[in-house]
This record gives C-alpha cells, sequence and structure tokens, in this order.
C-alpha cells in the first residue's frame, strides 16, 4: 500500500515557500543546491517554492552524508540521498536532506537528479512516480542523460509528471 504524501505544518503551508540551507557547498556538490533550487522551482509549477538562506531558520538543511555518525549509510554505489523529515501534530516540522559523498555516478545532470528528487522528498512527497525527478530508478547513460525507462523521455530538460505536480499542489493549498 502506497504510504501518503505528508504536509508541512500549516504556519510553512500558507508561505508555499521552504527556506533552505546549503551545508553541501563542497567537492564536487559545489554549486548544486543554487542551480537546483533555480530547475525545481520552475518545474514543480508554483505549487511550493525553494529560498536559499545564509542565516536565520531554515525549514530544509543540505547536508553531505558522513559527517557525523547519525548521518545515513550511503553506499559507495549510490545513487540517490536520503531526506529526512520530523513531523509534528499538524505536519512536517523540518527536514534534511543528505546527498552521497561518492555517487555512484558523478555527472552534474545525474547530481542535479539526485539533489532536485530529494527535495520533493523534503517537500512532502512520499511514494515515488514512475517517471520525471521523482522516478524510483532511472536509467543513466554514459553522457548524464536520464530516463525511466531505456527509449523513454530523457532528462535533461527535467521535468515533474503532472501527477506529481498535482500531488505537490495538494499539500501545499
Amino acid at each position: 500500500m502506497a504510504e501518503p504524501d505528508i504536509p508541512w505544518m500549516p504556519k510553512v503551508r500558507e508561505t508555499k515557500t521552504l527556506r533552505i540551507r546549503n551545508e553541501a557547498e563542497q567537492g564536487l556538490w559545489t554549486g548544486v543546491v543554487a542551480q537546483c533550487v533555480t530547475i525545481f522551482n520552475d518545474k514543480i509549477m508554483k505549487a511550493v517554492k525553494y529560498e536559499i538562506v545564509t542565516e536565520g531558520k531554515a525549514n530544509v538543511v543540505v547536508k553531505v552524508a558522513g559527517g557525523s555518525k547519525d548521518d545515513p549509510k550511503l553506499g559507495a554505489t549510490a545513487t540517490h540521498g536520503v531526506a529526512r523529515r520530523w513531523k509534528g501534530n499538524r505536519g512536517i516540522e523540518e527536514a534534511e536532506i543528505y546527498l552521497p559523498a561518492q555517487p555512484w555516478q558523478n555527472h552534474t545532470n545525474v547530481l542535479y537528479m539526485i539533489m532536485m528528487h530529494e527535495m520533493a522528498h523534503a517537500a512532502g512527497l512520499e511514494e515515488h512516480a514512475s517517471d520525471g525527478i521523482f522516478m524510483t530508478l532511472p536509467n543513466i547513460d554514459q553522457n548524464g542523460k536520464i530516463s525511466a525507462t531505456k527509449n523513454g523521455k530523457s532528462m535533461p530538460p527535467y521535468f515533474f509528471t503532472n501527477k506529481t505536480v498535482m500531488r505537490m499542489r495538494t499539500i501545499w493549498s
């Protein structure tokens, strides 16, 4: 049975904005979060937006996994990250995104895909889609092209399926 999507608490949902702090600005992840915020905000079609903050309270913090004993374990062949969310009685209260220190493939397209996929989880989406940024197991070729199936629509350009956008709008309305 599919897990339901999880809305953020009302005072965050009312803003339709998640404040994101980047603590992953290192190595191959340098510049990725800033680029992904721009792409994500465009592709999710105003259902919600991310705003990068450098000081003050952030709703979502991005880290490279492995810096703490409590970080999730992402293996040497990781093509994914992990989004952890903390829920209160009224919805998600905060989230962290962990990116793999050594992803299986470090092509820029793949790094962007990992980051935006985890941004969708942090924003409240649970179950994966069959295509687009929120797909489960992408096919990745040696040139960094990504698709759900070998001959399916490839990314970039990145996209969310209409169903994924509607799910996001539902939990952010």
